[in-house]
């Protein structure tokens, strides 16, 4: 007799139920079913499933609502990638990484989607990898893949909030390139007087940098909650961690600039280095990660328009940074 399981999502709070399809998903053999009951349709499910093990499953309706959605999910077939894909990044985290053992990554991860990856980082994490952890090793193998990570074109309309999101990460490149200018001269100048065009180049960057907040709140109180509903959970909680070391220092770093006359110029151009060289770092390696993983993860599971409509709804309601893109 085939082995069934039964899960009832209904009993279950939002938040746990992907962790116990997956879970419970994970433990089934090839030709077991998985049989679920939930209170509303499960298309997002449908399209994660389709993402992540196409070709891996045979979906079937027992019942299509009105009130409760029962349906099978059948595991057709169940290949080691997964595994393998595991065991190569725990080998990027715990080894010297060689030349060789880029090229063994580039060839295990070069045709894996960003929803894939996401999902196999999140089981790395419950095997006992910390937060912290996953985050330097999402940094090596990111460094290894950026030649595969090219930017997906999204083909998003101007107003799309995720096109909104893109654009304004283009300006706070910009700010970064004028720490960067401003830092140069900096450093071969000798007193206040030789930089002032770079001190109102810095202020207008911090000032502008600061303003970015807003844009990290629309991604941590809409954006990064609707990715959590389709089952992604770990990559925006790292994001909100690198949002937490980014943000305090572009506030320092505008509070410096502010009062500059009260700092000697050699302890001026101390501090603001240091905290514009974390900047210059942090802030292009993060855009380059929501650009090319975490938006395009967001577009492949949250598929319905209504969603997206009320993302939209919600991030006017929190507004938009004063060098937002106008359409």
């Amino acid at each position: 007799m085939t082995k069934t399981i039964n899960l009832d999502l209904r009993e279950l709070i939002p938040f746990e139920r992907h962790s116990k399809i997956f879970e419970n998903w994970d433990a089934l053999k090839s030709g077991e079913i998985l049989r679920i009951t939930n209170d509303h349709e499960p298309k997002p499910l449908y399209y994660l499933f389709q993402a992540e093990y196409k070709g891996q499953f045979k979906w079937e309706y027992e019942k299509q609502g009105p009130k409760d959605w029962i349906f099978k999910i059948t595991k057709i077939s169940q290949d080691n990638k997964r595994e393998k894909i595991k065991e190569i990044l725990k080998k990027l985290q715990k080894e010297e990484v060689s030349d060789r053992l880029k090229e063994e990554a580039k060839s295990m991860l070069k045709n894996i989607s960003p929803t894939e990856l996401a999902l196999i980082e999140q089981e790395i994490i419950k095997e006992g990898t910390t937060r912290k952890e996953m985050r330097k090793l999402c940094d090596i193998h990111l460094e290894i893949m950026k030649e595969g990570f090219k930017n997906k074109e999204l083909n998003l309309k101007p107003g799309h909030p995720i096109h909104t999101l893109m654009e304004e990460h283009k300006e706070i490149l910009d700010f970064v390139d004028m720490l960067k200018k401003a830092i140069k001269k900096l450093e071969s100048a000798k007193d206040f007087k030789d930089v002032k065009i770079e001190i109102d180049m810095l202020r207008f960057a911090a000032k502008h940098l600061v303003e970015a907040d807003k844009h990290h709140q629309r991604e941590e109180e809409v954006l990064f909650p609707e990715m959590e509903k389709s089952g992604i959970i770990e990559p925006p909680e790292i994001m909100r961690e690198e949002h937490k070391d980014i943000k305090p220092k572009k506030k320092e770093l505008y509070k410096i600039v502010e009062g500059y006359e009260k700092l000697s110029y050699q302890d001026f151009v101390k501090k603001v280095k240091e905290i514009a060289e974390f900047l210059i770092k942090e802030l292009p390696d993060h855009i380059y990660k929501e650009d090319n993983i975490l938006y395009p993860m967001a577009i492949e599971v949250i598929k319905e328009k209504e969603r997206w409509e009320k993302i939209k709804k919600e991030c006017d309601k929190i507004g938009y940074c004063c060098f937002t893109p106008k359409y």
